[in-house]
Protein backbone atom coordinates (compact mmCIF):
# COMPACT_ATOMS: atom_id res chain seq x y z
CA UNK A 1 0.00 0.00 0.00
CA UNK A 2 1.45 3.29 -1.13
CA UNK A 3 1.54 6.92 0.93
CA UNK A 4 -0.70 8.20 -1.29
CA UNK A 5 -3.16 5.48 -0.40
CA UNK A 6 -2.57 5.40 3.31
CA UNK A 7 -3.06 9.26 3.34
CA UNK A 8 -6.69 8.48 1.41
CA UNK A 9 -8.06 6.34 3.85
CA UNK A 10 -7.39 8.61 6.49
CA UNK A 11 -8.61 11.54 4.55
CA UNK A 12 -11.97 9.86 3.24
CA UNK A 13 -12.48 8.03 5.93
CA UNK A 14 -12.41 11.07 8.40
CA UNK A 15 -14.84 12.57 6.05
CA UNK A 16 -17.42 9.46 6.37
CA UNK A 17 -16.87 8.96 10.25
CA UNK A 18 -17.51 12.83 10.94
CA UNK A 19 -20.69 13.05 8.58
CA UNK A 20 -19.06 14.81 5.35
CA UNK A 21 -21.64 11.78 3.50
CA UNK A 22 -24.41 11.10 5.93
CA UNK A 23 -24.78 7.39 6.98
CA UNK A 24 -26.81 5.64 5.28
CA UNK A 25 -26.63 8.02 2.15
CA UNK A 26 -25.44 7.20 -1.40
CA UNK A 27 -21.92 8.10 -2.45
CA UNK A 28 -20.69 9.79 -5.59
CA UNK A 29 -19.05 7.22 -8.18
CA UNK A 30 -15.87 6.10 -8.42
CA UNK A 31 -15.25 8.56 -11.37
CA UNK A 32 -16.47 10.84 -9.17
CA UNK A 33 -14.33 10.54 -5.73
CA UNK A 34 -11.18 10.17 -8.08
CA UNK A 35 -11.83 13.46 -9.35
CA UNK A 36 -12.57 14.88 -5.72
CA UNK A 37 -9.69 13.30 -4.47
CA UNK A 38 -7.46 13.03 -7.12
CA UNK A 39 -6.90 9.78 -7.45
CA UNK A 40 -6.43 6.58 -9.79
CA UNK A 41 -9.10 4.31 -10.10
CA UNK A 42 -6.46 1.62 -8.54
CA UNK A 43 -5.82 3.70 -5.27
CA UNK A 44 -9.60 4.78 -4.64
CA UNK A 45 -10.46 0.96 -5.28
CA UNK A 46 -8.46 0.10 -2.45
CA UNK A 47 -9.18 2.89 0.00
CA UNK A 48 -12.83 1.89 -0.62
CA UNK A 49 -11.93 -1.78 -0.19
CA UNK A 50 -10.03 -0.77 3.12
CA UNK A 51 -12.80 1.38 4.22
CA UNK A 52 -15.11 -1.55 3.55
CA UNK A 53 -13.55 -3.67 6.26
CA UNK A 54 -14.14 -1.02 8.37
CA UNK A 55 -17.62 -0.93 8.11
CA UNK A 56 -17.61 2.23 6.76
CA UNK A 57 -18.32 1.93 2.59
CA UNK A 58 -21.55 -0.46 1.59
CA UNK A 59 -19.65 -1.45 -2.10
CA UNK A 60 -21.94 -4.19 -3.76
CA UNK A 61 -21.17 -4.66 -7.74
CA UNK A 62 -24.18 -3.16 -9.48
CA UNK A 63 -25.40 -0.79 -6.92
CA UNK A 64 -22.97 1.95 -6.35
CA UNK A 65 -21.50 2.86 -3.01
CA UNK A 66 -23.03 3.94 -0.23
CA UNK A 67 -22.29 4.88 3.74
CA UNK A 68 -22.84 2.44 5.87
CA UNK A 69 -25.67 3.09 8.71
CA UNK A 70 -23.63 3.88 11.76
CA UNK A 71 -24.83 1.01 13.40
CA UNK A 72 -22.93 -0.75 11.11
CA UNK A 73 -19.63 1.14 11.64
CA UNK A 74 -16.31 -1.40 12.96
CA UNK A 75 -16.28 0.44 16.67
CA UNK A 76 -13.83 -1.96 17.43
CA UNK A 77 -11.08 0.19 14.51
CA UNK A 78 -8.41 2.41 16.21
CA UNK A 79 -9.10 4.63 13.08
CA UNK A 80 -12.45 4.68 13.38
CA UNK A 81 -12.30 5.25 16.89
CA UNK A 82 -9.82 8.29 16.49
CA UNK A 83 -12.13 9.99 13.30
CA UNK A 84 -15.23 9.92 15.00
CA UNK A 85 -13.60 11.27 18.47
CA UNK A 86 -11.56 14.10 17.09
CA UNK A 87 -13.90 16.41 15.30
CA UNK A 88 -15.60 16.86 18.79
CA UNK A 89 -16.66 14.32 21.72
CA UNK A 90 -19.48 11.52 22.06
CA UNK A 91 -20.40 11.11 25.73
CA UNK A 92 -22.97 8.56 24.28
CA UNK A 93 -19.85 6.80 22.81
CA UNK A 94 -17.39 7.12 25.40
CA UNK A 95 -19.28 5.75 28.00
CA UNK A 96 -20.17 2.50 25.73
CA UNK A 97 -16.39 1.97 25.50
CA UNK A 98 -15.98 2.34 29.50
CA UNK A 99 -18.92 0.10 29.68
CA UNK A 100 -16.86 -2.11 27.81
CA UNK A 101 -13.81 -2.01 29.54
CA UNK A 102 -15.35 -2.57 32.94
CA UNK A 103 -17.18 -5.35 31.81
CA UNK A 104 -14.20 -7.57 30.33
CA UNK A 105 -10.83 -6.06 32.41
CA UNK A 106 -11.93 -7.24 35.70
CA UNK A 107 -12.25 -10.80 34.72
CA UNK A 108 -9.13 -10.26 32.36
CA UNK A 109 -6.62 -9.74 35.70
CA UNK A 110 -8.53 -12.29 37.46
CA UNK A 111 -7.40 -14.70 34.83
CA UNK A 112 -3.98 -13.11 34.65
CA UNK A 113 -3.43 -13.42 38.43
CA UNK A 114 -4.41 -17.33 38.18
CA UNK A 115 -2.26 -18.09 35.03
CA UNK A 116 0.84 -15.85 34.48
CA UNK A 117 3.89 -17.10 34.08
CA UNK A 118 7.37 -16.01 35.33
CA UNK A 119 7.69 -14.20 31.69
CA UNK A 120 4.36 -12.77 31.34
CA UNK A 121 4.99 -11.05 34.82
CA UNK A 122 8.46 -9.25 33.39
CA UNK A 123 6.06 -8.27 30.71
CA UNK A 124 3.84 -6.45 32.99
CA UNK A 125 6.41 -5.43 34.97
CA UNK A 126 8.47 -3.93 32.54
CA UNK A 127 5.52 -2.09 30.91
CA UNK A 128 4.67 -0.72 34.43
CA UNK A 129 8.26 1.24 34.96
CA UNK A 130 7.67 2.39 31.66
CA UNK A 131 4.91 4.13 33.13
CA UNK A 132 6.70 5.46 35.73
CA UNK A 133 10.14 6.43 33.65
CA UNK A 134 7.82 8.41 30.85
CA UNK A 135 5.55 10.38 33.41
CA UNK A 136 6.36 13.58 31.70
CA UNK A 137 5.94 12.52 28.25
CA UNK A 138 2.06 11.61 27.95
CA UNK A 139 2.68 9.41 24.41
CA UNK A 140 5.08 7.76 25.48
CA UNK A 141 2.93 6.71 28.64
CA UNK A 142 -0.21 6.25 26.87
CA UNK A 143 2.14 3.40 24.92
CA UNK A 144 3.40 1.76 28.53
CA UNK A 145 0.16 2.33 29.59
CA UNK A 146 -1.75 0.24 26.85
CA UNK A 147 1.21 -1.98 26.78
CA UNK A 148 0.79 -2.91 30.42
CA UNK A 149 -3.03 -3.70 29.89
CA UNK A 150 -2.19 -5.77 27.18
CA UNK A 151 0.83 -7.62 28.92
CA UNK A 152 -2.27 -8.24 31.35
CA UNK A 153 -4.62 -9.50 28.56
CA UNK A 154 -1.63 -11.94 27.20
CA UNK A 155 -1.10 -13.84 30.43
CA UNK A 156 -4.57 -14.81 30.67
CA UNK A 157 -3.42 -17.66 27.98
CA UNK A 158 -6.91 -17.76 26.57
CA UNK A 159 -6.30 -17.69 23.03
CA UNK A 160 -9.79 -16.11 21.85
CA UNK A 161 -9.05 -13.35 24.52
CA UNK A 162 -5.69 -12.89 23.06
CA UNK A 163 -7.16 -12.28 19.59
CA UNK A 164 -9.06 -9.11 21.31
CA UNK A 165 -5.88 -7.55 22.44
CA UNK A 166 -5.79 -5.03 19.67
CA UNK A 167 -9.19 -4.43 19.60
CA UNK A 168 -8.70 -4.16 23.39
CA UNK A 169 -5.17 -1.60 23.12
CA UNK A 170 -8.22 0.54 20.65
CA UNK A 171 -11.27 1.20 23.05
CA UNK A 172 -8.00 2.38 25.81
CA UNK A 173 -6.39 4.93 22.98
CA UNK A 174 -9.92 5.95 22.12
CA UNK A 175 -10.79 7.23 25.28
CA UNK A 176 -7.31 8.07 26.59
CA UNK A 177 -7.77 11.83 25.85
CA UNK A 178 -11.12 12.02 27.62
CA UNK A 179 -10.61 10.30 30.86
CA UNK A 180 -7.06 11.84 31.97
CA UNK A 181 -6.66 14.01 34.64
CA UNK A 182 -3.54 16.16 34.03
CA UNK A 183 -2.24 16.95 37.41
CA UNK A 184 1.20 15.62 39.57
CA UNK A 185 -1.48 14.01 42.20
CA UNK A 186 -3.69 12.06 39.92
CA UNK A 187 -0.92 10.89 37.99
CA UNK A 188 0.85 9.39 41.47
CA UNK A 189 -2.62 7.80 42.34
CA UNK A 190 -2.48 6.38 38.93
CA UNK A 191 1.05 5.03 39.23
CA UNK A 192 -0.28 3.44 42.28
CA UNK A 193 -3.71 1.50 41.20
CA UNK A 194 -0.69 0.01 38.40
CA UNK A 195 1.32 -0.89 40.83
CA UNK A 196 -1.33 -2.35 43.09
CA UNK A 197 -3.02 -4.19 40.21
CA UNK A 198 0.62 -5.91 39.06
CA UNK A 199 1.41 -6.97 42.87
CA UNK A 200 -1.84 -8.78 42.83
CA UNK A 201 -1.26 -10.72 39.79
CA UNK A 202 2.48 -11.41 40.85
CA UNK A 203 0.89 -12.94 43.96
CA UNK A 204 -1.41 -14.51 42.52
CA UNK A 205 -4.13 -13.04 44.40
CA UNK A 206 -7.11 -13.43 41.43
CA UNK A 207 -9.77 -11.49 44.26
CA UNK A 208 -7.56 -8.70 44.86
CA UNK A 209 -6.85 -8.86 41.34
CA UNK A 210 -9.96 -8.34 40.03
CA UNK A 211 -11.08 -5.69 42.71
CA UNK A 212 -8.67 -3.67 42.01
CA UNK A 213 -9.24 -3.66 38.12
CA UNK A 214 -12.41 -2.81 38.85
CA UNK A 215 -11.62 0.09 40.95
CA UNK A 216 -9.23 1.31 37.95
CA UNK A 217 -11.99 1.10 35.43
CA UNK A 218 -14.60 2.80 37.61
CA UNK A 219 -12.54 5.81 38.27
CA UNK A 220 -11.57 5.96 34.64
CA UNK A 221 -15.95 6.36 34.49
CA UNK A 222 -15.77 9.41 36.54
CA UNK A 223 -13.18 11.23 34.45
CA UNK A 224 -14.81 10.37 31.37
CA UNK A 225 -15.74 13.98 31.05
CA UNK A 226 -15.47 15.33 27.62
CA UNK A 227 -13.92 18.72 27.10
CA UNK A 228 -12.14 19.05 23.75
CA UNK A 229 -8.53 17.71 23.12
CA UNK A 230 -7.71 21.12 22.64
CA UNK A 231 -8.38 22.46 25.46
CA UNK A 232 -6.97 19.31 27.73
CA UNK A 233 -3.12 19.46 25.45
CA UNK A 234 -3.46 23.18 27.03
CA UNK A 235 -3.05 21.61 30.66
CA UNK A 236 -0.19 20.28 32.35
CA UNK A 237 1.01 17.22 31.42
CA UNK A 238 0.18 13.82 33.53
CA UNK A 239 -2.61 11.14 32.69
CA UNK A 240 -4.00 7.93 33.24
CA UNK A 241 -5.78 5.33 31.76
Amino acid sequence: MTRKTDQLIQRFGKELAQGVFAPASALPSEAELCLRFEASRNVMREVIKVLSTKRLIDAQPHRGLFVMPRGKWNYLDVDVLGWLLEKEPDPALIDSLVEVRSLIEPVISRWAAERATAVDLVEIEASYNAMAAYGGDLGRFQEADIAFHKAILMATHNVVIQQLSDAISALQRAIFDYTLLPDAQHMALSLQEHHNLFEAIRRQNAEAAEQFSRRMVLRTATRAIVPSPVDRKKQPEGAAV
